[in-house]
């Protein structure tokens, strides 16, 4: 039980990007490598999708090309996607970059000067 609200809840977070955030998911497409191998292991996330057919070698959307669910297009977002589905997908992520730390020397100073928005003040300082 707790596996299925687990991936329930994936679900949710999925439908809720896509339709609430749809910038982020844009964004963190970029970081998303690979092809759809066509698999369908993302269409048996807590429940099988009724328009998955499955043979016994693959499987097949029959709206693949005509109009899957926008939530099923941007499968997968993000890592936690993959681990939806045990980690079973083509796709995979690049690692993001990590956060560069500043020194005490690149840290913006407060300018204590009032800003000058006149053309004889810029012609003053050269």
């Amino acid at each position: 039980m707790r596996a299925f609200l687990l991936a329930l809840s994936g679900k949710m977070r999925r439908a809720f990007l896509c339709l609430f955030r749809p910038s982020e998911v844009r964004e963190a497409k970029k970081s998303r490598e690979g092809e759809c191998d066509m698999c369908g292991n993302c269409c048996r996330i807590a429940f099988d999708c009724p328009f998955l057919k499955v043979f016994e070698t693959h499987s097949l959307c029959r709206i693949y090309h005509i109009g899957r669910p926008v939530p099923c297009q941007a499968f997968p977002i993000d890592q936690r996607d993959i681990d939806d589905v045990g980690g079973a997908c083509s796709f995979s992520f690049s690692e993001p970059s990590k956060p560069r730390r500043l020194s005490s020397n690149d840290l913006p100073v407060w300018n204590r000067q009032p800003a000058v928005y006149s053309r004889e003040a810029e012609l003053e300082d050269s």
